[in-house]
């Protein structure tokens, strides 16, 4: 699995727990999508790095995406581990601190990660590559 795919169900999974939560007026699908984000980043166990270690075996390395360590600032930490911290962060903040003033950027993040799984053009991750993560 690439991190593109894993955007894309990641984006849905997103909507769909925005959807339930503002349907069942309960916030405890976005509640389990922030503790898995917050799991995976801390953790550094990807869903796409365990089952391209179940597909591939020992050589599972050589079907990452990872490029090699850049020399820029924050070369040993990933962009997607950084993403997930992102993502965590702004949606929680949403919905814990300021829901009146940010109430669309779940949502919006939630767009923008479909977006990036379909085209794989992901402008968060760009960013974060150009900043020097890896």
């Amino acid at each position: 699995m690439t991190e593109r795919v894993y955007r894309l169900i990641f984006g849905s999974m997103l909507w769909l727990s925005l959807v339930l939560s503002a349907y069942y007026q309960s916030l405890i699908p976005i509640y389990s999508i922030i503790g898995l984000l917050l799991f995976e980043g801390i953790t550094n166990w990807r869903v796409p790095i365990a089952i391209t270690r179940i597909r591939y075996g020992n050589k599972y390395k050589e079907h990452l995406e990872t490029p090699a360590c850049s020399t820029k600032w924050f070369g040993k930490i990933e962009a997607e581990r950084m993403l997930r911290f992102i993502v965590a962060i702004v949606v929680s903040l949403s919905y814990t601190v300021i829901p009146d003033i940010i109430w669309f950027m779940p949502w919006f993040m939630a767009g923008m990660l479909i977006l990036a799984g379909i085209s794989n053009i992901c402008p968060m991750v760009m960013f974060l590559r150009w900043t020097g993560f890896r």
